[in-house]
């Protein structure tokens, strides 16, 4: 195989330029794409290889004779697709950009690096306008600039990964957490866990140090059993409240890493026969519809889905007009939003 194809920055990877990186026609590159079997499988795999090498994506629009200069589709990876806060992301998500004309496409990557490589790869086929992506765990900086190199504008929501400057629009997860975590302590907590979340993760690294510096701050301890990572669903956070509090019975307030936690710790609560306001306060994180609606009502961090789409999608349209605009870091600002589940003030 001859060096890797160069090209100007965004231009995408061509048939030619994997067809001259192999040594072979464009049209044997062309029968491997098609599953030809007029191609031998010695053949086939030095194309396949040679493909993933120059990271060429296959446009199936091109190849169906229905490609447009301009795409209309949206694609969206969001880290699943079955929690509240999920639901509601993609509704604004969908709202903003149908202002726009374009068609989104969700997907969720499952929080499985493999999976989303294969659906992102599969977008990219069909020729989005750009990507939306809320990064699996472990996902690299270098494979995020192979796919904008191929000329696809990338946007992070939610997390960014680590060691990568890409465009962002993340939450103010530090600032939110010290926040809650603060008022807890006013309250007159002194004991308060922290449950939820999992260590690579660039939103559960933002949100642990929000409620260390609170508690750092306030002079108060963390013993390493009132940090529980797990991740997110409401039968982790009430095996989250019941570990924590097997730990340490005289904990009596709780950080939790979102709303779903949240809940699911407001149900361990009642199994144990406490009173979420009184015998224990639990705070959430992101206050989805239903927050105020719980017994009692969570007290949470307030993350405006609606701010992180408008501002993702306005920000992605930058990228698709100039893919060398700066690359920006956009910060929703949070906001504690007080209910029954904090309790009163405390002696």
């Amino acid at each position: 195989m001859q060096d890797l194809p160069t090209k100007p920055e965004g231009r995408r990877v061509t048939l030619l330029d994997v067809a001259k990186h192999v040594g072979v026609s464009k049209s044997t590159v062309s029968l491997v794409l098609r599953r030809s079997a007029d191609v031998n499988e010695k053949t086939r795999e030095r194309v396949l290889k040679g493909i993933e090498q120059t990271g060429y994506v296959y446009n199936r629009k091109a190849a169906d004779l229905r490609q447009t200069a301009t795409s209309d589709l949206l694609g969206v990876i969001v880290n699943v697709l079955n929690t509240p806060y999920s639901g509601e992301l993609l509704n604004h998500f969908e709202q903003e950009a149908l202002k726009l004309e374009l068609v989104p496409m969700f997907v969720s990557n499952g929080e499985q690096l493999k999976q989303q490589e294969t659906l992102v790869r599969k977008l990219m086929e069909y020729n989005v306008n750009g990507l939306l992506i809320c990064p699996a765990p472990l996902t690299s900086a270098a494979w995020l600039e192979q796919i904008i190199r191929n000329g696809f504008p990338i946007v992070q929501i939610m997390r960014e990964v680590p060691f990568g400057n890409f465009p962002t629009v993340i939450a103010d997860n530090r600032n939110g957490v010290y926040t809650a975590t603060q008022h807890l302590i006013q309250l007159g907590h002194q004991k308060i866990a922290f449950i939820g979340g999992v260590d690579h993760t660039s939103d559960y690294h933002e949100r642990l140090a929000g409620y260390m510096d609170a508690m750092s701050d306030a002079g108060l301890n963390v013993p390493a059993g009132y940090v529980y990572q797990v991740m997110q669903g409401r039968a982790a956070g009430r095996d989250s409240l019941k570990a924590v509090l097997n730990y340490d019975p005289e904990i009596t307030g709780v950080m939790c890493f979102s709303d779903l936690m949240a809940y699911g710790a407001l149900s361990g609560a009642r199994e144990m026969g406490l009173e979420v306001g009184k015998d224990l306060a639990v705070v959430g994180f992101d206050d989805i519809a239903d927050s105020s609606l719980t017994h009692p009502a969570l007290t949470t961090v307030k993350v405006s889905a609606a701010a992180i789409a408008e501002a993702a999608i306005e920000l992605l349209q930058t990228y698709i007009k100039d893919r060398n605009a700066p690359r920006q870091r956009i910060v929703i600002p949070t906001e504690l939003i007080v209910r029954e589940s904090c309790g009163a003030p405390r002696s």
